[in-house]
Order: structure tokens, then C-alpha cells, then sequence
């Protein structure tokens, strides 16, 4: 879930230079510069270009979903990934990379973003990708082969309300998950760092104004690219913990523009309307990793020990100097958690 502010960071992006004349604009290219020349560890990093074999899945309402399977041979154990919101399978980069070797790896683009189709206006919400994810599951992991499901941010709440859908699977079918910069519900009330009267205000404007810009979503996505430099920095700023690989963070908008305007509108509006997205119950049954940012301003900290205390059998990791895009700003950390989840996974199977 990159929420990244009020509409969305692109609206905002979008009329940002006309709003702030020729100082803001000066201001927003200084502020650029200072992003691109800052120390970047991932600079010669090759984003996106990792691919597995195309596995097409037809959801159960007709949508078409895009996945890619790792390992396609690997029966002992399958590994699927749910991306956030506003990014593709494609974040995943680097536990990609670091995890071919540890079973069958399943990634697959939301609805509505990176290579998948849309779907129906009102079929943006929780409740729908729970429903998506065990097609997902039905469709690229062989029957008998057990399932760790990883979820970052809209893809954590996925994997939550697919345990709320599905708790037969848990257990038997579904083995252990991963729950990264993730929320059990409450995002309505995140301030965003915002000071508290205008933190208050969007959140009382923040529904209406969603469903009026829904309405006027093919507008926007015409002219969303127009602010691209004021989405990155506002991408730097509330997506990212201080010091982000501007590659990384460049990597991130670049998912971002090419994600339907709808979808973007559409499961925002759901993520900050659900009082409870899960209560998370049955994941007490399976092993789980809850794991956090320290400086994530979109599910931050509280969020994370919330989802924590509702399960008390996970192990909690909250990782310093890591913001919302953790797998992409501590990809080694994110990594060695999950690889410890896998082979705690895989003593408790006996494989």
C-alpha cells in the first residue's frame, strides 16, 4: 500500500509546478538534484529485468491476472509474492534474485497494476484480491505443494483477508506468511508526518475527494506524467526512509505512473475506509513474520506491533533506518528474514 498522500502523490505531482509558479518550481528542481546526487548503492542495479515463465491466471470474475513462476520444477515448496499498491511483482527484485534456490517461486501483478488487466470500478478492494490470490494459488502451485505467502502493504492485507477467506487452506494447503510494511486496518487515520489540524482535515475530505477524482479518473491518467518530478520527490519523502537508493526511489514512480488510475484510486479508497481489514485470527495457527520500518510514514511502527499483538505466535521485526519500501531500501535484511521464515518452514515440514 504506498499511499503516498492525499489523492495520489501523481495528482499532486500533476499540479504541483502550476500551484507553486516559478520559486516552487525552482525549489522542486533543486530538490531533484539533491535525490539524483545522492550516494546510490543500487545505481547499476538492473530493476525489473528479472523474468520467469508467463503463468496467465483467470480470476473467478473474468479479470485477467499476470504471473510468473520461478523454478517452474519445484514441488517441495512454492514462495508467492504480493506486491503493494502501486507497484508491480517487478519490487521483489532482489528476494527474487536471493530465493530461486529455496523452492518454487509464484509472482503476480494485482489487478489493475503492471501486466494484469483492471477490473470492474467497484471490484478495487480487499475484499476482491483475497479472492484473486487463491486463483493465483489454484492456478501456478501444483496440488500437495505446500505455500508461504509473502505480502508487502496492499499485498499484507491480501494475504489477510485470503486467511480471513480461506482458513481451511491454513495450515495444510498454506503453511507460513510474511506480513511487510503491512496494516490490519486504521490507515485512515495515518497522518503521513502531516502536522495534526491538517492531518484531520484529509481525513475528513479524503473519501469524498476520492470518489469525485474516480469519476475523473480517465482525465487524470492523461495528464498524470505531466508532474513526474514532484511525484519522485513526494515518493522520496513518504515512501522512503532517509538516505534511499535514488534508483531505487526512481524505480518505484516509474511502477507507480504505469499503474491504472483507477486501481490507484480505487484501493486507496478501500484501504483507508476499512476500520478492520482483518482481525487476523487465523494466521495464530501458522508461522508467521510481521515486519516493519522504523521510519515508515504509511504503515507506520504502531501499525506494525498492532498486527503483531493479533498474532501472538509471529515474530516481530521492525528494521532501523528502513522506511515503507523496505524489501528495496534493506533488501539484505528483508531477505535474511524471509530465508529465516523458509527454513523454519521447511524444519517444521520435515523437507
Amino acid at each position: 500500500m504506498r499511499a503516498r498522500t492525499t489523492l495520489t502523490a501523481t495528482a499532486v505531482g500533476a499540479g504541483s509546478a502550476a500551484l507553486l509558479g516559478g520559486a516552487g518550481i525552482a525549489a522542486q528542481r533543486r530538490g531533484v538534484r539533491r535525490l539524483r546526487n545522492r550516494p546510490d548503492p543500487h545505481a547499476a542495479e538492473p530493476f525489473g529485468s528479472l523474468r520467469g515463465r508467463p503463468a496467465p491466471v483467470r480470476a473467478s470474475d473474468g479479470t485477467r491476472l499476470y504471473a510468473e513462476v520461478d523454478g517452474e520444477d519445484r514441488t517441495d515448496l512454492a514462495i508467492v509474492f504480493s506486491h503493494g499498491w502501486t507497484l508491480t511483482q517487478d519490487s521483489w527484485h532482489f528476494q527474487r534474485r536471493a530465493l530461486r534456490d529455496h523452492g518454487r517461486l509464484v509472482l503476480w501483478d494485482q489487478r489493475g497494476h503492471g501486466r494484469s488487466d483492471g477490473g470492474a470500478p467497484d471490484e478495487y478492494g480487499l475484499p476482491r484480491l483475497a479472492h484473486d490470490l487463491a486463483d493465483v494459488i489454484d492456478q501456478t502451485v501444483p496440488a500437495g505443494t505446500p505455500v508461504v505467502l509473502v505480502g508487502h502493504s496492499l499485498g499484507g492485507m491480501t494475504v489477510q483477508r485470503f486467511a480471513d477467506e480461506y482458513p481451511h487452506l491454513l495450515g495444510d494447503r498454506v503453511v507460513a506468511a510474511a506480513l511487510c510494511n503491512t496494516s490490519s486496518g486504521g490507515l485512515g487515520e495515518v497522518t503521513l508526518g502531516l502536522p495534526a489540524l491538517a492531518a484531520a482535515l484529509a481525513r475528513r475530505t479524503l473519501p469524498r475527494a476520492l470518489r469525485l477524482a474516480g469519476a475523473g479518473s480517465s482525465l487524470i491518467e492523461k495528464v498524470r506524467h505531466l508532474g513526474r518530478d514532484g511525484v519522485l520527490l513526494i515518493e522520496d519523502h513518504i515512501a522512503f526512509g532517509p538516505g534511499a537508493s535514488p534508483t531505487a526511489v526512481a524505480f518505484a514512480e516509474q511502477m507507480a505512473t504505469d499503474t491504472r488510475m483507477d486501481a490507484v484510486l480505487g484501493f486507496l479508497h478501500s484501504m483507508i475506509t476499512h476500520d478492520v481489514i482483518s482481525e487476523c485470527a487465523h494466521l495464530t495457527g501458522i508461522e508467521t513474520l510481521v515486519l516493519g520500518g522504523e521510519h515508515d510514514l504509511l504503515t507506520p511502527v504502531g501499525h506494525t506491533l498492532r498486527l503483531a499483538a493479533k498474532i501472538p505466535t509471529a515474530r516481530l521485526e521492525v528494521l532501523p533506518d528502513a522506511g515503507h519500501m523496505a524489501m528495496l531500501e534493506r533488501p539484505d535484511a528483508v531477505t535474511h528474514h524471509l530465508t529465516a521464515l523458509i527454513t523454519r518452514t521447511r524444519k517444521n515440514l520435515g523437507i
